[in-house]
């Protein structure tokens, strides 16, 4: 087995290999969807190649055909930590062989531009692939959960802690909640300082746009007191329907306990019932609490990701 760069008229072996690749499944994507999205980051990529710097597509060859490849993007900005990553967006491999040689190529890719880590999403239910990726070094970080709600869904909501739409004036109270659970937002395994990370995420803060009408506020009705928050991005529409991303959601600590955040799920999966839509979001695996707290509210986790440290090249990893 031997790895090399692919080339413009690898396209008809390369589409060949992602039709072979079993569906992990996706509570996003049907089967269908699933393969054309990869058929056709293929498609585009390919031809050229030579006028996308920060794309690497890499086969791998056995005798006279290719067996494998690796499609991996670099000098992504992590969105907590502002660390250097790259991310595997597709890969086609049938034995942990072939994932070992073109991982120990992507590794050195990922070194010499100087990113700190390679990172992979990978499905939940996929557990054999789960492992070939361990086994390679890579480590769980963070998973995903995802949830679809139909037109006309309303979520839990009480009228003894109303939520209403976010002021300018709520910013420092947002400030003040999230840097009570800055360890919460770090993902698994990741070398940054709780400090450094809190101060990025401070002034990013600064600069959020209050009037947004994806912002929340809840309050107790008794005192008047700001209680929590919630703030949703909307996604990329998948399948047709809107996507609605939790960016950050969190109860202030005097207000812990009180099962407050099942009101603030309920708010955005009253939104995305408005039309019929997806609510998804991310939860670090650095704090069990939190990993666990997604299944509780009934989302369940769609995939895993997963990340390798590439500023050195352990010998006993991916030989």
């Amino acid at each position: 087995m031997k790895v090399r760069a692919a080339r413009p008229e690898d396209l008809p072996e390369l589409e060949r290999l992602r039709r072979a690749m079993p569906y992990p499944g996706s509570l996003f994507l049907e089967e269908a969807d699933y393969l054309e999205r990869a058929l056709e980051r293929l498609r585009d990529a390919l031809p050229r190649l030579a006028e996308l710097p920060d794309v690497r597509l890499l086969v791998l060859t056995e005798g006279e055909g290719l067996s494998g490849y690796l499609f991996l993007e670099v000098d992504d900005v992590h969105g907590v930590t502002q660390q250097l990553q790259a991310v595997l967006l597709d890969f086609a491999v049938f034995e942990f062989a072939g994932l070992a040689k073109l991982m120990v190529r992507a590794r050195k890719i990922v070194n010499a531009f100087e990113n700190e880590y390679l990172v992979v999403d990978l499905s939940a239910q996929d557990r054999r692939t789960q492992l070939w990726f361990y086994r390679c070094g890579f480590r769980g970080e963070q998973t995903r959960v995802v949830k679809y709600l139909p037109a006309g869904f309303q979520g839990a909501a009480s009228a003894d802690y109303p939520i209403r739409q976010a002021r300018p004036d709520d910013l420092p109270f947002l400030l003040e909640v999230h840097a009570a659970f800055t360890r919460a937002y770090r993902p698994a395994g990741r070398e940054v300082d709780l400090q450094a990370l809190e101060s990025s995420y401070q002034m990013s803060y600064l600069l959020l746009d209050l009037s947004s009408p994806l912002y929340f506020v809840i309050e107790e009705r008794a005192s008047g007191k700001r209680a929590g928050y919630l703030l949703l991005n909307l996604g990329e529409p998948v399948a047709g329907k809107k996507t609605f991303y939790v960016y950050d959601v969190a109860i202030a600590p005097e207000f812990s306990g009180r099962g407050l955040s099942v009101f603030l799920q309920g708010k955005a999966e009253s939104i995305a019932g408005v039309e019929g839509g997806f609510v998804y979001g991310d939860g670090s695996l650095e704090v069990a609490s939190l990993a666990s707290w997604h299944t509780q509210m009934g989302y369940p986790v769609d995939t895993i990701r997963f990340s390798l440290e590439c500023r050195e090249l352990p010998k006993s990893r991916c030989p």
